[in-house]
């Protein structure tokens, strides 16, 4: 299966004025949190901070704040994190912009409550703030609330911007995941008409018509996508081979796609993952097990690669194992990510 990663990119802004101690840590810091160094980022925007008397006003303290918060999101220290953006809304609270990273970081930590609560705030600042209200939106798909994600992509696009695409996107993934199949080719093309460069919403629409069973649109699409985005090709070979081989029932197909996949990434774990579903269903177990192994080498917090093992356990008739593997697969939010399968499975051989 595709993942797909929500990236959310906040603007910091470089200070365009007479360079002083705060603004030249705060420049430092800004170039290593660009260059993706978010250790010494930190401890850049903390020595802005350190001081923040020769900053120009309360606004760069508060920027500086909600950079080093975001740093410390990006490592993971969501309390960290919390703390700074805290401070930045006391200091600044009519500042709209600390209200949106506050939601991202809550939605980050999959504190999917808080982080509608905090794009309300920000709301009542600046009601057409329209990333804030898609950050409602992907709080609400997280949980699998696709009905009312969708209420707040259609306020986006109805009310306040026509052609924000990732509004298009997301009321694509929304109606597919409702299985509104068609409901999310129609989102997905109004993207790419809109940006036809737009890869993501090529592969999405190309999954919309694999489900439709309309296997030729849907590999036109993957190629496309593949086209564009030639340094991931990866994610098309997997595409194809996990939404039409695997609908076809052509397993010796799929494994040659997600050799290509893997020949390209081999770091790529889904697509070990995906393998060794094929393999299983050609009862070639012990290249599933290597497999598989692999892939929860690789990523061992994957919930389907552990749906995948209970099912190369249940192949070899070891039930018991299986339903260890099962449990940790719900663990890890199987049933909140993907569907009932896991569960499915548990009531068949865990009783």
């Amino acid at each position: 299966m595709r993942i797909r990663i929500l990236i959310v990119l906040l603007s910091l802004g470089t200070f365009v004025q007479a360079q002083n101690d705060f603004s030249d840590y705060y420049n430092r810091g800004e170039e290593k949190y660009a260059k993706g160094d978010f250790n010494n980022a930190v401890g850049e925007f903390s020595n802005a901070l350190n001081n923040r008397k020769t900053a120009k006003n309360d606004y760069q303290v508060a920027n500086a704040l909600m950079a080093r918060a975001m740093c410390r999101m990006n490592l993971k220290n969501y309390n960290g994190a919390i703390g700074d953006i805290s401070e930045a809304i006391k200091l600044k609270p009519e500042y709209s912009d600390l209200y949106y990273a506050r939601s991202v970081i809550h939605l980050q930590n999959k504190q999917y409550d808080d982080c509608v609560f905090w794009a309300n705030k920000g709301l009542e600042l600046k009601p057409q703030f329209e990333d804030l209200i898609l950050l409602k939106g992907h709080a609400r798909f997280a949980q699998k609330k696709y009905t009312e994600a969708l209420t707040y992509v259609d306020t986006v696009l109805q009310s306040i911007n026509p052609v924000n695409i990732e509004a298009w996107n997301m009321k694509g993934e929304n109606k597919e995941h409702l299985k509104d199949f068609q409901g999310g080719i129609d989102a997905f093309s109004k993207a790419i008409e809109i940006d036809v460069q737009n890869f993501a919403a090529f592969y999405d629409r190309g999954i919309c018509y694999a489900h439709m069973k309309n296997f030729d649109a849907a590999l036109v699409d993957i190629n496309k996508a593949m086209a564009i985005d030639t340094a991931e090709k990866w994610i098309g070979y997997n595409n194809i081979a996990y939404f039409i081989k695997f609908e076809q029932k052509d397993y010796k197909g799929a494994i040659e796609l997600f050799d290509k996949a893997i020949k390209a990434n081999p770091e790529f774990a889904y697509a070990y993952g995906n393998r060794a579903y094929a393999k299983i269903q050609l009862n070639d177990l012990k290249g599933a097990r290597e497999d598989i192994t692999k892939s929860l080498e690789l990523d061992d917090q994957n919930s389907y690669a552990y749906k995948t093992y209970a099912q190369l356990l249940i192949a070899e008739k070891k039930e018991k194992q299986a339903c260890d593997k099962l449990k940790k697969a719900l663990d890890l939010g199987y049933t909140a990510e993907y569907d009932e399968d896991v569960n499915d499975l548990m009531k068949q051989y865990c009783k």
